[in-house]
């Protein structure tokens, strides 16, 4: 191996080793938390500077002594009051990446799930049961006999196989199995 190869290589290898070492996205449930915390201390401390430097300000008819109490509760008050309340923001729609990306996923697996039943030939209205899949069916008590898909016996389980030529039930008016 040459020193020109061997140098790549190991800067190669020390970059792998420094990229394995960064961190990921588990760090974003903590993150969370602190800027939850982070927004939830900067604006009451906001506000209350801002209360304070009313009550500075307001104890003195003089306009120079009222000054540093504008500048120092109202102003920073002010900057601490709207970085809490970005901080909030940030906090806000985080959460809602986060659960736009899990709903996200939800649907995509739900539809990944019903894509390989269609794939498989299932049924997946619920409509037929499986031990009686092709001609038709009728109720163990009827005196009609209908298509497996015919809406009135949509969602029984306890349907039996027909023959229509060698039974003396009635065709349903409704799926008209025979047509």
């Amino acid at each position: 191996m040459t020193t020109a190869q061997h140098a790549s290589t190991s800067r190669f290898g020390r970059l792998t080793d420094a990229v394995s070492q960064l961190r990921t996205r588990a760090v974003g449930g903590n993150l969370d938390r602190w800027m939850l915390i982070i927004g939830g201390v900067l604006m009451p401390l906001g506000v209350l500077l801002i209360i304070l430097g009313w009550v500075g300000a307001s104890h003195t008819p003089l306009q120079f002594e009222q000054t540093p109490y504008l500048i120092s509760g109202g102003i920073l008050g002010l900057a601490l009051v709207v970085a809490g309340g970005f901080v909030y923001f940030a906090y806000w729609q985080t959460i809602r990446v986060r659960e736009s990306r899990e709903q996200t996923e939800a649907v995509t697996s739900a539809l990944a799930r019903l894509e390989s039943l269609l794939a498989s030939g299932a049924s997946t209205t619920g409509r037929v049961s499986t031990s009686v899949t092709a001609g038709f069916v009728a109720t163990p008590n009827g005196s009609i006999f209908h298509r497996p898909d015919c809406t009135v016996v949509a969602g029984r389980t306890d349907l039996t196989s027909v023959n229509p030529d060698k039974t003396k039930l009635e065709p349903c008016r409704i799926c008209s199995p025979l047509d």
